[in-house]
Parts: structure tokens; C-alpha cells; sequence
């Protein structure tokens, strides 16, 4: 399946703890600024200053819920809130039942949902965690390890043959070589075509909404309060992300 140019996209960044989904979004959010990043990593900062020497594991709910909050607002809000069109979201989604709720979610309120996941080795991502100064207990991250192990198959086929998967549009299995690269071109291909696309300072497609010549803008459709959508945000906030 190919994205349609000016499709709104929410593309959900998962890996396990330490594979580097921070560093990727920091970096996609230099290349675009007008997209909206959500990712705890930079109020988890701020909460470490305003608390020195709080131990982050009594931090940690605040973090999670304040991050699950965030994002449950901005998918409802819709893609009509969002200057680009595009919210990234950190998660580690390893938990199948949790991803699939974010992605009915996201559909229901007119997002085309897409998964990259950055695959990196066990102790590749034990030596991230060490490195970022923030080291997710061993029991949680095991849980973490054996659901990625467990779906990892899958979720390759389905990236390799391009198909969908669940209610997901598109499935990219990356590693933190080609993870940018890839984040680059979905949202470099969203926005090849539409009006206003212009060159940013390494080449890629920047988008200025309803500037030039292109393909017109459809309505966007406001999130559907159904009961399904209702259930998907329930099941998304309410299963722990351990990020």
C-alpha cells in the first residue's frame, strides 16, 4: 500500500528500551520541525532538574501517564490540529494488543497509522540504555525482549511484502543505520507532491501547507466518538508502555 500525498500520517516509533527511538525522533524533529513529535524523553529531562536526585523509578508513572495523555489528545484532536499533518510517537510496541489500539484509534480520527520499528540487537540496546544513563529493570526489560522475539518474524514479512498489518497501514522493520533514512522518505513521500514542497537544507521535501501548484486538500474528518474508538483509547492509555 502507498500513501496518498497529503495523507495525514501518525507513524508510531517502537523498539525496545534502548534501541535508540529518542535519538531518531530528536533528529527527525531538526529535519521537521513542523511535525509533531511526541516523545517523553525531553520532559523526563525536565522533571530530572526539577526533582535532583529523585530516583527516576518513583519519576517513572508520572512520565508515562503525562506521555499516554498527550498522545490520546493529540490522535483525537485529529489531523485538522496539526500544522503538518504528521504526529511521531514514542513506543516501545512490543505489546501487540496496545499497538493495535493506537492504530484503530488513529484511523477513527482520519490518521494513516505506520510502524517503524528499530531492530537492534539484545545487548545492542543494553548498551543504549547504559549510554542514555537510564536502565529499565532487568524483569521488564526480558518482557520487553521476549514479546519483540516473539513477533519479530511477522513483523518482517509483513514489512518485506509491504502489506499491512492489522489496522496498520504499513509495517517498517529498521535498523538505527537505515531508521532515518526511512523516517525521511515516509514523510519526504508524503509531502513530494503537494503545494508548497520545497527543499530543505539537506535536500529533502519541507511542506508548506496550501502554497503553490499540487494536488488539492480533501476535508479532513473529525475523529468518530464511536464506541470503538472509545474502547481503542481505553485499551492504549490504560496498558503500560514501559518506555
Amino acid at each position: 500500500m502507498t500513501a496518498v500525498p497529503d495523507e495525514p500520517l501518525l507513524v508510531l516509533v517502537g523498539g525496545v528500551p534502548g534501541a535508540g527511538k529518542s535519538t531518531l525522533l530528536a533528529r527527525v524533529a531538526d529535519d521537521h520541525p513542523g511535525a509533531r513529535v511526541l516523545d517523553p524523553d525531553p520532559y523526563r529531562r525536565r522533571l530530572a532538574a526539577l526533582l535532583p536526585g529523585v530516583p527516576y523509578r518513583f519519576c517513572r508513572p508520572v512520565v508515562h501517564t503525562r506521555h499516554a495523555v498527550t498522545t490520546l489528545g493529540a490522535v483525537l484532536r485529529g489531523p485538522a490540529a496539526s500544522p503538518e499533518g504528521v504526529i511521531l510517537v514514542h513506543d516501545p510496541a512490543t505489546r501487540p494488543g496496545r499497538r493495535e489500539a493506537l492504530a484503530r484509534l488513529a484511523r477513527s480520527c482520519g490518521w494513516r497509522p505506520v510502524l517503524v520499528v528499530v531492530d537492534v540487537p539484545r545487548q545492542a540496546a543494553l548498551d543504549g540504555q547504559s549510554e542514555r544513563g537510564r536502565v529499565v529493570r532487568p524483569r521488564s526489560f526480558a518482557r520487553h525482549w521476549e514479546r519483540w522475539a516473539a513477533q519479530r518474524s511477522e513483523l518482517a514479512a509483513a514489512a518485506t511484502r509491504r502489506r499491512p498489518l492489522g489496522s496498520w497501514a504499513e509495517v517498517h522493520v529498521v535498523d538505527r543505520t537505515t531508521a532515518l533514512p526511512a523516517v525521511r522518505g515516509l514523510l519526504g513521500r508524503r509531502s513530494g507532491d503537494l503545494r508548497g514542497a520545497a527543499v530543505g537544507p539537506d535536500g529533502g521535501a519541507r511542506f508548506v501547507r496550501g502554497q503553490g501548484p499540487g494536488r488539492g486538500h480533501e476535508p479532513v474528518r473529525a475523529c468518530s466518538r464511536t464506541a470503538s474508538a472509545t474502547a481503542s483509547a481505553t485499551r492504549w492509555s490504560n496498558t503500560p508502555g514501559m518506555m
